[in-house]
């Protein structure tokens, strides 16, 4: 399961961070070491118009990015006509705009106005954004924000948002970029002209660090003599030590996506005027942000870019591993998102900008083997309401490398950055070559050799731990175990990620499955750069199900013996008794253990409704036996013993080996 710790937060306008940060000493800085730097937010909740502000002749006036309608869809389809084609219908989010006629709005604009902050002063920021509960009623169809920097108000400025996009998270905004704003003025739509609950302004001064004005990179790992590793072009890149994050605000994040298919470009929103010392300090206030203000476990984005070319790291994990982010609803796994900090609905990118982004895309299109020109196909795995174009489940066709608005109902990663994709594509594709000409094409350490699970093992596994071994593979250290798994109610996953569960030394790992779940573990080596290898199988298996989650009819009672499986079995002599197992996905066997012997009786098994089969337990005497009945339907559904006849029975097992 997901684990994201979560933030409680005062109604105060001012909320100070007191915790302490974490020292990480970052050679290649010897005069000025990188600190975990603790941030600061301040909250400003919006509960709806605020009279004076609706006053302001200002107030309505356009946005300088302005919001995603369907011109964009439109605009990008029609760019991409042969390359992303989204089945069924497109969404169109701010297609239907109504004015709002009850508060005198003719702005032209997506939605009516529901809610409007005065103009309000906070501490000195770098970051903001607005978020609001999820799940809300409330559709959403505009966000925009001014600040005031250096005593003068900007413009309003669109800002794009999104779902959850992480389990237990706000819905929210992009992170809104300043060079130092000191006040935040809000103005959000929705469909109904009613604010979302819990709608707030969040925004975020990530503190200073000596350090920030050079922040250092760490370079990418040399060539290796014998062959390519996919990290020979590796640019240099901040670490998230060197740009001061303080880990206290993320919590693990298991899950790995086992490919990647394709590339997000993103844009934050804001200002394009920080200078080159703020940008290590802009990284921590969205990471801030994504993580003390959305409920996010980490920074959303796998890799920033800012406008001089530097690139920082992002999600922990990102520069040795795919770890699943949140950076595009719907489509987080088996992607990646490079986000360029800025805005580029309202500035070019500067040639630095698509020269760091390029190299991040270059670098990670030559160790997937990633085709830069070519497309993928992908899978809405979002949810109803989210701000996907598709609707879940459906496919769609993309470009390998893309901007978000392709995929997702946003502006990002604004109109002239959009035009540059071409370009970047044809750069990657250019040092992809180069690489492939210089280093050859990159190999990942083999997988290791494992060994054949145990009729114990697979594919039921009979007790709650179990221990599974390979082969040690050449110039590992060390080995990571993976698994996707699904209780016996649900479908097996099929989003193509994987949780990483321990990383071992040995060549071993005791591996504990829970009762009714079913388990495919994976395993691949490590070396002492952390490099990965292929995943290779240790097995597949489920683990069979308890009393706790039968459902035991009338007539039954427990019997202990030391021999029976688990030192217990149902006993009962009432012919109809049943015991079942509700809820049963994707079952294609079902596995009972009972004691057997002469004049013990019979047992139906029955799925979804229907006669499977019958077990005969009045055979040879044994304490456990094991039976097998194979679900030729594969239907989902109930799975039920029901004994037959007055003959006793007595039953101690019951498991379900499931499809994957």
């Amino acid at each position: 399961m997901r684990s994201t710790v979560r933030y409680v937060t005062t109604p105060a306008l001012v909320l100070v961070l007191t915790t302490a940060g974490v020292i990480a000493p970052v050679t290649s800085l010897p005069t000025s070491q990188a600190v975990a730097v603790p941030p600061e937010l301040d909250q400003v909740r919006l509960t709806g118009i605020d009279p004076a502000a609706r006053r302001d002749p200002s107030a309505l006036a356009e946005t300088a990015g302005h919001a995603e309608t369907a011109g964009h869809a439109e605009a990008d389809q029609a760019d991409e006509a042969d390359q992303a084609r989204p089945g069924g219908t497109t969404s169109t989010d701010g297609a239907e705009e109504a004015g709002d006629a009850d508060t005198g709005d003719d702005h032209t604009a997506p939605g009516r106005l529901a809610a409007l902050s005065p103009r309000t002063e906070t501490l000195t920021f770098l970051v903001a954004g607005a978020t609001w509960d999820a799940g809300t009623a409330e559709q959403v169809r505009e966000v925009a924000l001014r600040v005031r920097e250096d005593g003068a108000w900007g413009a309003w400025q669109d800002v794009g948002f999104d779902d959850a996009d992480e389990a237990g998270g706000r819905a929210g905004t992009e992170p809104f970029v300043s060079t130092g704003a000191d006040a935040v003025q809000a103005r959000v739509r929705t469909a109904s002209g009613r604010p979302p609950s819990g709608l707030r302004v969040d925004v975020v001064d990530p503190g200073r660090a000596a350090a920030d004005a050079t922040a250092g990179v760490a370079p990418g790992p040399a060539a290796t003599a014998d062959a390519a590793t996919g990290y020979e072009i590796r640019p240099a890149t901040v670490s998230r030590s060197a740009w001061g994050a303080d880990e206290s605000l993320s919590s693990p994040w298991p899950e790995v996506s086992g490919d990647l298919e394709a590339m997000y470009v993103h844009h934050t929103a804001g200002t394009n005027s920080y200078g080159r010392g703020q940008s290590a300090a802009i990284v921590r206030g969205i990471y801030a942000y994504h993580t003390r203000s959305r409920d996010w476990p980490d920074i959303g984005y796998q890799f920033l870019v800012d406008r001089f070319g530097t690139v920082f790291q992002g999600r922990t994990g990102a520069v040795y591993d795919n770890p699943v982010g949140a950076q595009a609803g719907g489509f987080n796994t088996g992607t990646i998102g490079v986000s360029a900090m800025g805005s580029y609905d309202t500035a070019r990118p500067s040639s630095a900008l698509i020269t760091g982004i390029t190299r991040v895309l270059a670098w990670k299109a030559y160790q997937y083997r990633v085709n830069p020109w070519g497309t993928a196909t992908l899978t809405d795995r979002g949810v109803a309401g989210d701000t996907s174009r598709t609707s879940p489940g459906q496919q769609v066709r993309v470009p390998r490398i893309l901007g978000h608005r392709l995929t997702n109902n946003t502006a990002c990663p604004g109109t002239y950055l959009n035009q540059r994709l071409d370009d970047i594509r044809r750069a990657v594709d250019g040092r992809v070559d180069s690489a492939v000409a210089r280093y050859g094409k990159p190999t990942m350490r083999r997988a290791p050799v494992v060994h054949a699970p145990t009729r114990l093992q697979a594919p039921v596994q009979w007790s709650a731990k179990q221990r599974y071994s390979w082969d040690r593979v050449p110039g590992a250290n060390r080995y990571q175990i993976l698994a996707r798994t699904a209780r016996y109610s649900s479908d097996m996953p099929t989003k193509p990620y994987w949780y990483a569960v321990r990383t071992v030394t040995g060549t071993s790992a005791v591996l504990e499955t829970e009762p009714g779940r079913s388990a495919w573990y994976a395993v691949r080596a490590l070396d002492g750069n952390h490099h990965r290898g292929e995943m290779r199988t240790l097995v597949r298996t489920s683990r069979e199900t308890t009393p706790a989650q039968w459902e035991i009819g009338s007539g039954w009672r427990k019997v202990t013996d030391a021999g029976y499986h688990a030192g217990y079995a149902y006993r009962t002599a009432r012919d109809g008794a049943r015991i079942k197992v509700g809820g049963v996905r994707q079952a294609s066997q079902v596995r009972v253990v009972a004691p057997t012997g002469p004049g013990y009786g019979r047992v139906r098994v029955i799925h979804a409704g229907s006669s499977v089969g019958v077990i005969d337990l009045s055979g040879a005497s044994s304490d456990h036996t094991v039976f097998t009945v194979h679900l030729a339907s594969r239907r989902s559904g109930g799975v039920a013993l029901e004994t037959i006849g007055s003959g006793e029975v007595r039953v101690s097992g019951i498991a379900l080996v499931r499809d994957f």
